[in-house]
C-alpha cells in the first residue's frame, strides 16, 4: 500500500514546487527593479552576486566538490562568462530602465531563443512552429515600443532596457545549450555553483567607493529585496525547480512558464504601482501566443529545404533593417567607425566560435574561396555600402540592395558555371532600368538627402555581396556554415584596422546609449547570425533559390527608413524600386513559366 501511494504522493509534491517556483519568478522582476533602482544597476548587480555565488560556493563540498576536468573548462568558461555574465548585467540594467512587467514580458521569448539557438548550434532541429512563434513574439515586442500616451517612461529607455534584457535571453540561451553537457556530467548545482561564482569575478570591476557604504545602510525593503533574491528566487527556487522537473513531464514545466510573465504585469501594478499601458497588454498578448505556438507545435518539422527557407528569412528580415540602423548611425558618426564595429568584433566572434566548435581540415582551394569571399565580397560590400549610406536614405539603400538576387544569378554565371536564359537577361535589363530610373530622377529633380555618388557606391556594394555569395555556397554546403561563417567574418575583419584612425578611442567614448545598442544589434543580428543563417540557407539551396528571398530586403528597408527615420516617399524611388522588384521576380520566377505544362499541376 505504501508503495501505491509513494507516486501520487511524489507528483502532488512535484506540482507545489512548481507552483511555488512559478510563482516566485513571476514576483521576481518587481524585486529586481526596485533593488536596482534602491542601490543603483552597478551596485545591485555586484552586491547581489557577491552573495549569492557565495552562498552556492558554501554548499558545494557537499555536492562533489570543486573538481573539473581540464577538458572542460573552455565550456565553463564560455557558459560563465558569455551566458551567466551576459544574463546578469543586461537583466539587472535592463530593469533599471523598464518596468517590471514590461521586462517580464521580454522574457517570455527565452524559449524561442534557446529553440533557434540550438538549431543553429546543430542540437536541436528548428520546428516551423518555433520560426513562426519566433515571428509572432517579434511583431508583439514592437507594441512595447509604440506610444499610446498613457506610458510613464521615455520611448529610449524602454528600448535600452527592453534590448538589455532581451540580450540577456540571448545570453540565457547560450548558458542554457552549451551548458547541458556540463550538468548532466557534474549535477545542476555543482555548475550552478561555479558559473555564479565565475561569472561574480568580472563583476568586480563595478566596485567604487560607494558600494560598500550601499550595502551597509540599505533599508528594510533593500534588504528584503536583497534576501528575495538571493535566498528564495535563487537558492531555494532552483532546488525545487530541479525536483519539479525530476519528477513531472517537461510539456507541463513548459506549459507553466505562461504564468510567470503574467505574474511579473500583475506584480508590477500591485506591488510597484506601474502603470499598465494599453500596447503593455497587447504586447502580452501577441507575445505569449508566439511563445504558446513555439511551445505546442512541436510536430511540425524543418528538414532540408525548409530549414534553409526559415533561414534565409531570417537573414533578409535583419538585413532588411541594416540600410536603417546604418543609416542613423552615419548621419553622426563617421563611416568607418561605424564599419570597424560593426564588422570587427563580429569577426572575433565568427573567428572564437569556429575555433570552439572545431575547424575541420578542408584543401586549399577551399581557404582560398573563404578568403577570396571574405576579402573581395564581404569587404567590399561592407566598405561601400557603409560610405554610400552617407549620401542617401535608408529606403533608396535597401532599394539598390533589392539588385543582390540579378548580381548573386549574374556571378554564378560568371564564377560557377550557370546557365545563363533569356530570363536572367530580361530581367537584369528591367531591374537596371530601375537603377537607372533612381539616379536619373534624381539628378532630374534633386533631393538634398540624396547623393548620386551614394547610388552609385551602394550598387557597387550589391555586387560585392553577389561575388561573396556564389564562392561561399560550396564550402557551406561541404564544411558547415557556422564554420565557414566564423572564418569569412574572421578574415574580414582584419582589414577593418587600416580604416582606425587617431581619434577611434575618443569617438567611442562620445558614442551614447542608444547608438551603442543599434550598433549591438548590428553586430549581433545582422552581422553574426545573419551571416551565418545565410551560410545554412546556401548549404541547402541554390544560390539563385537564396537569391529570391531578397526581394523582402527593400521592402523592410523602406518601411523601416519611413516608420523609424521619417523619410518620405519620392516618385523616383516607388518608380525605381517597383522596376527592381520587378526585373528580379522577372530573373527568379521567369524560368518556372517555361516548364512543360504536363509538370504543373492545376
Amino acid at each position: 500500500m505504501a508503495l501505491t501511494d509513494t507516486a501520487p504522493r511524489s507528483a502532488s509534491l512535484a506540482v507545489a514546487a512548481l507552483a511555488f517556483v512559478i510563482v516566485i519568478w513571476g514576483i521576481t522582476p518587481v524585486f529586481i527593479r526596485s533593488f536596482a533602482l534602491a542601490a543603483g544597476a552597478a551596485d545591485s548587480l555586484l552586491i547581489r552576486n557577491v552573495l549569492v555565488s557565495a552562498l552556492f560556493l558554501a554548499f558545494l563540498p557537499f555536492f562533489g566538490g570543486f573538481r573539473i576536468g581540464r577538458e572542460d573548462w573552455p565550456r565553463l568558461a564560455l557558459v560563465s562568462l558569455v551566458g551567466m555574465l551576459g544574463y546578469n548585467i543586461g537583466s539587472v540594467f535592463g530593469f533599471s530602465y523598464v518596468t517590471a512587467g514590461i521586462g517580464g514580458l521580454i522574457i517570455a521569448t527565452q524559449p524561442l531563443l534557446i529553440a533557434v539557438l540550438a538549431a543553429m548550434a546543430g542540437s536541436e532541429k528548428l520546428s516551423a512552429a518555433a520560426v513562426a512563434g519566433l515571428i509572432v513574439s517579434f511583431i508583439g515586442s514592437l507594441f512595447l515600443f509604440q506610444d499610446d500616451g498613457s506610458s510613464v517612461l521615455p520611448r529610449d529607455e524602454v528600448l535600452i532596457g527592453s534590448t538589455l534584457i532581451f540580450l540577456s535571453g540571448l545570453a540565457w540561451s547560450i548558458y542554457v545549450i552549451f551548458s547541458k553537457p556540463l550538468i548532466q556530467r557534474y549535477g545542476s548545482y555543482k555548475i550552478s555553483a561555479l558559473t555564479l561564482a565565475i561569472a561574480a569575478l568580472p563583476l568586480l570591476v563595478f566596485t567604487s567607493g560607494n558600494t560598500l557604504h550601499v550595502a551597509m545602510n540599505l533599508d528594510a525593503s533593500g534588504l528584503f529585496s536583497l534576501f528575495f533574491l538571493i535566498v528564495i528566487a535563487t537558492f531555494i527556487s532552483l532546488m525545487f525547480w530541479n525536483f519539479a522537473s525530476g519528477i513531472l513531464r517537461p510539456t507541463a514545466i513548459g506549459a507553466s512558464l505562461y504564468l510567470v510573465p503574467v505574474l511579473a504585469v500583475v506584480s508590477g501594478y500591485v506591488m510597484l504601482n506601474e502603470t499598465v499601458t494599453r500596447n503593455t497588454l497587447i504586447a502580452g498578448i501577441i507575445i505569449l501566443t508566439g511563445v504558446a505556438v513555439a511551445q505546442f507545435g512541436p510536430s511540425l518539422r524543418l528538414r532540408g529545404k525548409l530549414a534553409g527557407i526559415a533561414a534565409v528569412l531570417f537573414a533578409v528580415c535583419v538585413w532588411g533593417l541594416v540600410p536603417v540602423a546604418t543609416r542613423f548611425l552615419v548621419l553622426d558618426l563617421p563611416p568607418q567607425n561605424v564599419m570597424i564595429l560593426r564588422v570587427f568584433p563580429a569577426g572575433i566572434i565568427g573567428l572564437l566560435m569556429a575555433i570552439y566548435l572545431g575547424v575541420r581540415p578542408m584543401p586549399w582551394q577551399a581557404w582560398a574561396r573563404i578568403a577570396a569571399a571574405a576579402l573581395i565580397g564581404n569587404v567590399g560590400y561592407q566598405v561601400l555600402s557603409i560610405f554610400g549610406a552617407q549620401h542617401i536614405p535608408a529606403s533608396w539603400i535597401g532599394m539598390l540592395f533589392g539588385l543582390e538576387p540579378v548580381f548573386i544569378a549574374l556571378f554564378a554565371v560568371i564564377l560557377a558555371g550557370d546557365r545563363i536564359t533569356a530570363w536572367l537577361v530580361g530581367g537584369m535589363t528591367l531591374a537596371m532600368v530601375g537603377t537607372a530610373t533612381l539616379m536619373l530622377g534624381n539628378l532630374l529633380a534633386p533631393d538634398k538627402d540624396v547623393g548620386f555618388l551614394g547610388l552609385v557606391l551602394v550598387t557597387l556594394g550589391t555586387m560585392g555581396w553577389g561575388i561573396y555569395t556564389v564562392l561561399v555556397r560550396p564550402v557551406s554546403a561541404q564544411f558547415g556554415s557556422i564554420q565557414v561563417a566564423g572564418l569569412t567574418l574572421g578574415i574580414s575583419a582584419f582589414p577593418m584596422l587600416l580604416f582606425v584612425t587617431p581619434d577611434f578611442s575618443h569617438a567611442l567614448q562620445a558614442m551614447n546609449s542608444v547608438q551603442w545598442l543599434v550598433m549591438s544589434f548590428v553586430v549581433v543580428f545582422c552581422t553574426f547570425l545573419g551571416t551565418v543563417a545565410w551560410n545554412y540557407a546556401l548549404g541547402h539551396m541554390t544560390s539563385s533559390l537564396a537569391g529570391m528571398f531578397l526581394y523582402v530586403q527593400p521592402l523592410i528597408a523602406a518601411l523601416g527608413g519611413i516608420i523609424l527615420l521619417g523619410e518620405k516617399l519620392s516618385l523616383p524611388l516607388v518608380a525605381g524600386g517597383l522596376l527592381i522588384i520587378a526585373g528580379v521576380a522577372v530573373a527568379q520566377f521567369g524560368p518556372q513559366l517555361s516548364e512543360d505544362p504536363s509538370r504543373i499541376k492545376t
